[in-house]
């Protein structure tokens, strides 16, 4: 029974997030065509969209080892999901992205710039999750024995690399929206979704026990970044004279 009830929190956790980050990528699309602008930081998406090739396709697992009934072809599909709506924030980014770089040379080569961003972004995940270990605080037996740590190719890769990568988004959010000084691709409920699925995403981690220190450093920051960028929207859109709870 508490392996069902676990399995239950593990994969309800997993499938928020999955839920609540879909619905920021839609929202982010929408204002990209509406505003014809982007609503995510280039570097933020590079790397977004690297992690979501790596585990979408299935080069890598998105299951850890300690959770022994995850559910692969699930998880693969929610992070296949979101690969195909990054794409489609990609397409925006390169539609709209060059007039916000003054630079000659990033305006020119400004297609080619983003792409091979996304291409060191995947390289360096993915050497990441076969170089590191971390400490098998769960026990997870391997070949028979019980290893003092496991590689992050079989657990949680994806929720090390992913909140990595979250800290880093959280913070260009906020620093894209001030250097702006307008809500051009943004809207109080890509920040919201934004925050409820890292919230989700942690959740998770509480359920399976990886939060270590590093991923509750990660998320206190991850948290605090949210909550300012939230705040920051609705302040800009009264600024702008904007109703933030109509502006989707």
């Amino acid at each position: 029974m508490t392996l069902d009830i676990n399995h239950f929190w593990l994969l309800a956790t997993a499938m928020l997030s999955g839920v609540f980050w879909l619905l920021a990528y839609i929202f982010i699309i929408y204002r990209g065509f509406k505003d014809q602008s982007y609503g995510m930081p280039v570097v933020a998406l590079c790397g977004n969209l690297a992690w979501e090739i790596i585990f979408g396709l299935g080069i890598e697992t998105g299951c850890p080892a300690s959770w022994a009934s995850c559910p692969a072809t699930v998880i693969q599909a929610r992070n296949f999901i979101w690969m195909l709506f990054d794409f489609v924030i990609l397409y925006t980014v390169l539609k709209y992205g060059r007039k916000y770089f003054t630079h000659p040379i990033v305006k020119k080569y400004f297609t080619w710039i983003v792409l091979g961003g996304i291409v060191v972004a995947l390289l360096v995940i993915y050497t990441c999750i076969q170089e590191f270990w971390i400490q098998n605080q769960w026990n997870v037996v391997v070949n028979g024995q019980v290893p003092d740590f496991l590689p992050l190719k079989i657990q949680g890769g994806s929720y090390y690399t992913g909140f990595g990568l979250n800290f880093i988004m959280s913070l260009l959010f906020i620093t894209m929206l001030i250097s702006r000084g307008n809500v051009d691709g943004q809207s109080f409920y890509i920040a919201l979704n934004k925050w409820l699925g890292s919230l989700a995403a942690y959740a998770f981690m509480l359920a399976d026990g990886i939060q270590t220190p590093v991923v509750n450093v990660l998320y206190v920051f991850v948290f605090l970044f949210d909550v300012i960028y939230i705040w920051l929207v609705v302040r800009r859109c009264k600024l702008q004279g904007i109703n933030p709870w109509r502006r989707a």
